[in-house]
């Protein structure tokens, strides 16, 4: 009888849950942050950020590398085919079975894909969002493909989620407040005030002195801000 009262109490929290938060979905790149955490997918590192700039243009489709979607497919697409289209083509012509399949995932619309500059390989990209129409223009040995492109995006760092430096936070306070602890929570603060451009603020502001109350968050706090 009592899991029953407090699944349902659950269900009925959700749904407030829900609610209370509803509003952070009107505006577009706060909803894309959001939900790209939910999918565990970059595109909210793209798009979180409204000085991250794009460019739309036509790309040689051997110059862009395909990127992660399941492990079945990772296996073909990353390993056998070393993430390029042209070996992709020449596996496929002689493999039908293989063609078959994939052509069960790929889609085949206009719309542009999302592509970032490949760190390993100057003048390449890889896939960002949008395999399934890239897959399915490498099946339709299309020599060019339609892309949106973050032209600076080694100048401009993208946006966090405020709960990823909260949980953190939240961690240390709960299960490891000791000397280990406060040396680890300084080392990740650190690390996302160096990769994410609104940390700083959300340590100044949001999880500060007047939110968050434990002492010795905040002097790790003010230790990463004066490093900074």
């Amino acid at each position: 009888m009592n899991n029953k009262k407090i699944e349902k109490f659950i269900k009925e929290l959700a749904k407030h849950e829900r609610e209370k938060t509803s509003y952070q979905f009107d505006d577009s790149r706060n909803s894309i942050l959001i939900t790209s955490g939910l999918h565990l997918n970059w595109i909210g590192d793209f798009f979180s950020n409204p000085k991250i700039k794009w460019e739309e243009k036509e790309i040689a489709v051997e110059k862009i590398k395909f990127t992660g979607t399941n492990p079945k497919m990772n296996d073909i697409l990353l390993n056998q085919c070393h993430r390029s289209p042209k070996e992709f083509r020449k596996l496929i012509k002689d493999n039908p079975k293989i063609k078959k399949e994939f052509e069960k995932y790929a889609s085949f619309g206009n719309e542009p894909i999302l592509v970032r500059k490949d760190e390993d390989n100057k003048g390449y990209y890889k896939v960002l969002d949008g395999m399934h129409r890239f897959v399915g223009a490498s099946l339709s040995n299309k020599p060019k493909i339609k892309v949106w492109l973050p032209i600076n995006e080694d100048e401009e760092l993208p946006y966090c989620e405020p709960h990823v430096v909260y949980d953190l936070m939240r961690g240390y306070m709960r299960h490891a407040k000791d000397k280990e602890g406060q040396k680890e929570l300084y080392y990740a603060l650190k690390l996302l005030n160096r990769t994410y451009a609104n940390v700083n603020d959300l340590l100044k502001g949001r999880l500060g002195e007047k939110w968050v109350l434990d002492k010795d968050v905040q002097n790790i706090i003010r230790k990463v801000l004066k490093e900074k």
